[in-house]
C-alpha cells in the first residue's frame, strides 16, 4: 500500500510544477512596463522580441520568416501632431494627378451638340422656328469631328473650343454678312465621360461638361455614397489602364483636392466592410466597431464598447494594433509589420489623446489585464487539479 508521507511529497512536487507552469498566463497578456531592455509588449510578441533580429526584406515569399515585425510606440502629444502633419501630406502619386494650372476650356468632341446662333439671321440659327428643343434644334457634331453650317460649309470643330469655333464661324461667314456675331455653346455633352460604380446611388456613365469635373463631383453626381455600404475613406481611380488608390479624406483636408477627372476615367467607391475596428480585451463589450464616414478616434472605439471594464482592466496598457504591409527589394509583399500604439489611461487627462488618436480600417484595440485579474485566473485554472488531488489523498488514505 502506497504510504503516506510518499503520496504528500509526490503532491507536492505536482503542485509545484503545475504553479511553475504559470508563468505563462491564460489568454492574451501584457508584459510588466518594467520589463528590463524594452518597452511594454503583449506577452505574445515575447518571442519575436526576445529572437535574433531578423532583416525584413528577407521576409516573405522566400519562406525566411512568416512572423510579424513589432515597434512599440507610445501615443504622446509629438505623436498626435505627427499623424496630424502626416494627413496633410498626399501621396506623391496621388499629387502627381493634381494640376497646378488652372483646368483648361473644354474641348468639342464627336457626338456633342453645339447650338450656334447668329445675331439678326435667324434664319441661320434656327430655320425650324423658336419652339423647339435647344437640343433638337442644335448641330451634331460628326463622328469624323465636323458639322455643316449655312454659307460656312463643312467646318472640323473637334478638339476646338467654343470660342475658336466662334471666330472661325465669324471669319466664314464675313464674306456673305456684314460684320456678323456669332455665338457657340455646346448644349449636349456627349464625347467625353467617367464612369463611377460601386457603392453609390446611381452607378454609370457621368458625363465631363465644360464645368471641370472633380472626384467628389462625380459622386455626388451618381447619387452620392449609399450610405449603408459605402467606404466613404476611400476610392480607387483606374486611369490609362493605371489604378490608383484615392484617400479622400486626405485628398480634401490637404487643401490639393482639386483632382480632376478625365474621359475614360473609372472611380470605384468600395464597400465598407473592411471599414471597421476590433475592439478587445478588458472592456465592457468586445465588438467590431464600424467607422462613421472612415473616421473613428480612440475614445469613440471605447465609448463604443462601453468603456474599460474597471474592475479588471489595466489603464496603464491600452494598445492600439496596427499592421504596417511592406515591400521587399524585389517588389513582392514583404514581412508585415506591426505598429502597436499604448496609451496609459491611468491618468484621466490621457483621454484628451485618446480623442486626438485617429483609427485606420482594421485597427484592433486590446485593453490588457491588471496583474490580480490574471492570478485569479491562474488560480480558477489550477483549482479544479488541486481539488482533485486533495480528494484523491482523502480516498486513499480514508481521511
Amino acid at each position: 500500500m502506497m504510504d503516506a508521507s510518499f503520496f504528500r511529497r509526490w503532491l507536492g512536487i505536482v503542485m509545484f510544477g503545475v504553479l511553475s507552469g504559470c508563468s505563462t498566463v491564460p489568454g492574451i497578456v501584457v508584459q510588466d512596463p518594467n520589463t528590463p531592455q524594452r518597452g511594454w509588449a503583449p506577452d505574445f510578441l515575447d518571442p519575436l522580441l526576445n529572437s535574433p533580429e531578423v532583416d525584413p526584406s528577407t521576409m516573405g515569399n522566400d519562406g525566411a520568416s512568416d512572423q510579424i515585425v513589432p515597434r512599440i510606440i507610445p501615443v504622446t502629444p509629438d505623436l498626435l501632431r505627427e499623424q496630424a502633419a502626416r494627413r496633410q501630406v498626399l501621396d506623391d502619386e496621388v499629387r502627381g494627378l493634381i494640376s497646378s494650372q488652372p483646368p483648361a476650356a473644354y474641348r468639342i468632341g464627336a457626338q456633342d451638340i453645339l447650338n450656334v446662333l447668329v445675331w439678326d439671321h435667324p434664319e441661320l440659327s434656327n430655320p425650324m422656328g423658336n419652339f423647339q428643343d435647344i437640343q433638337a434644334m442644335g448641330r451634331l457634331v460628326r463622328e469624323d469631328g465636323t458639322i455643316f453650317f449655312p454659307y460656312a460649309g463643312v467646318l472640323r470643330v473637334e478638339g476646338k473650343t467654343v470660342e475658336e469655333v466662334r471666330r472661325e464661324l465669324e471669319a466664314l461667314l464675313t464674306p456673305y454678312i456684314q460684320s456678323p456675331q456669332v455665338d457657340v455653346r455646346v448644349v449636349g455633352f456627349r464625347s467625353k465621360k467617367v464612369y463611377v460604380t460601386g457603392e453609390v446611388d446611381k452607378p454609370g456613365i457621368v458625363p465631363i461638361t465644360d464645368v471641370p469635373m472633380t472626384v467628389m463631383d462625380a459622386i455626388n453626381l451618381a447619387g452620392g455614397f449609399d450610405k449603408d455600404r459605402a467606404d466613404q475613406r476611400t476610392a480607387y481611380l483606374t486611369r490609362n489602364g493605371q489604378k490608383q488608390v484615392l484617400d479622400i479624406l486626405a485628398l480634401y483636408s490637404s487643401s490639393q483636392g482639386n483632382l480632376l477627372l478625365q474621359d475614360g476615367d473609372v472611380l470605384y467607391v468600395p464597400n465598407n466592410t473592411q471599414n471597421k475596428v476590433f475592439i478587445l480585451g478588458e472592456v465592457e463589450k468586445q465588438r467590431a466597431v464600424m467607422m462613421d464616414q472612415g473616421r473613428l478616434t480612440l475614445a469613440e472605439a471605447l465609448a463604443d464598447a462601453e468603456g474599460l471594464d474597471l474592475s479588471t482592466a489595466n489603464t496603464h496598457g491600452v494598445y492600439v494594433i496596427r499592421a504596417v504591409p511592406t515591400i521587399a527589394p524585389d517588389g513582392t509583399p514583404g514581412a508585415v509589420e506591426a505598429n502597436i500604439y499604448q496609451l496609459d489611461l491611468h491618468d484621466a487627462s490621457a483621454l484628451v489623446l485618446a480623442d486626438a488618436f485617429q483609427m485606420q480600417p482594421r485597427d484592433l484595440v486590446y485593453v490588457s489585464s491588471s496583474g490580480l485579474v490574471r492570478w485569479n485566473r491562474v488560480i480558477q485554472q489550477i483549482l479544479p487539479t488541486i481539488t482533485t488531488l486533495f480528494q484523491t489523498d482523502r480516498l486513499i488514505f480514508n481521511r
